[in-house]
This record gives C-alpha cells, structure tokens and sequence, in this order.
C-alpha cells in the first residue's frame, strides 16, 4: 500500500483536485441549501462552482494535492497573507459557472460570499478557500496532513490561519488540530463556523 503523499499539482493534479473536492463537499449543508437533494445536480454543480479556484492559477495562493494509491483524494488551496479576496474567475469561468449552476444557485452564493465577507478579519492571515478529502477515504489521517501542510506553509510567514465550515464533524475535525471557533453566523439559514488558529 503506497503512503499518502502531498505535493504541488500540475495540470492534470488540478483536474483530479477538482473531482476530488467536488465529492468531498457533495453533502455539505450549504450545497444542499442552495442546489436540492439531487446528487448528480449537486456534483455538476460543484464542478462548475470550483472551476476557476482549482484549475486557474492565483497569485498568492497555494495548492496541494495528497494522494495514495487511488490517486489524488484531496487538497486544499490557501490564500497566503494579503492574498485575500481572490481574485476574481474570468469571463469564461463565469459563464461556465452560470450554465453548471444557473443564475439563482450563483445569486445565492453571492450572499453567502458576501456574508462571510464581511465576518473575514481584516489583519493579515492564511486563509483556506477549500480543503477536503473524497468521503471514501476520510478518517484516514490525510486531512490532518494536509492540516500539517498548511501549518509547514505558515511557518514562512507566522499569521493566523483562518477558514469557515458549515459541517459540525469538520468544525470538530479542526478543533481537534488547534483550531478555535472565532464566531457563527447563518446564510440562507444555514449555520456557518469561522475558525482560526494561531500562527
């Protein structure tokens, strides 16, 4: 059995983040909020909601893959300090998104962006935009050494790393790895965690 590794991605390790994450938040309450109990309209969805932030290249951002023997699992992608807000996905991207999610779907998420905007500290800090693991191959130790991977990121430049979650066993998961729960609120009526540990 082939040990986890986490590495840098090149093109092809982007693709495969971008099926990974788009399984790993498949069930996510705020996903079913805004796009209905189907899970094939969930998952196109997804696809076309993580699109520009996985496979386009952002000026100070950070993106790593873990993969094991299934190939790549999972990853995340940081802003690094000053990185946040990211900048914005192209024309492209856009339409795309609107066809993969349609206008209500990415109007809704506009106000779920826009909430947490406004909550985002305002000193600098690691923000992760996403990490996750596909479903199958959680409690596998591989969130926490991408956890680990963020950390070794942020010993170069010591500030805190922040992120929400609207996944009660995810705000548990980060707790567990030094993580504090900064504050709650509830877009669209759903409860949303933001949290940070200290650099």
């Amino acid at each position: 059995m082939r040990p986890a590794t986490v590495d840098i991605p090149d093109r092809r390790g982007r693709a495969a983040l971008l099926e990974a994450l788009a399984l790993a938040f498949l069930d996510n309450p705020m996903n079913r909020a805004i796009h209905g109990p189907s899970p094939r309209r969930r998952l196109r969805a997804n696809r076309a909601g993580l699109r520009a932030l996985v496979l386009d290249p952002h000026p100070r951002t950070q993106t790593r893959v873990i993969a094991n023997e299934k190939g790549v699992v999972g990853g995340f992608v940081v802003a690094e300090p000053g990185g946040f807000p990211l900048a914005g996905a192209s024309l492209r991207r856009q339409l795309g998104c609107l066809l993969g999610q349609g206008a209500r779907a990415m109007d809704q998420w506009g106000c779920v962006t826009e909430a947490l905007r406004r909550e985002h500290p305002i000193e600098p800090h690691w923000y992760v935009a996403v990490l996750g693991i596909v479903p199958s191959e959680r409690r596998r130790g591989l969130g926490a050494r991408l956890v680990e991977a963020i950390g070794a990121l942020a010993s170069a430049s010591p500030h805190p790393i922040y992120l929400e979650s609207d996944r009660r066993e995810s705000v548990a998961f980060y707790r567990a790895h030094g993580f504090e729960v900064r504050g709650h609120l509830a877009p669209l009526g759903v409860p949303c965690w933001r949290l940070e540990r200290a650099g």
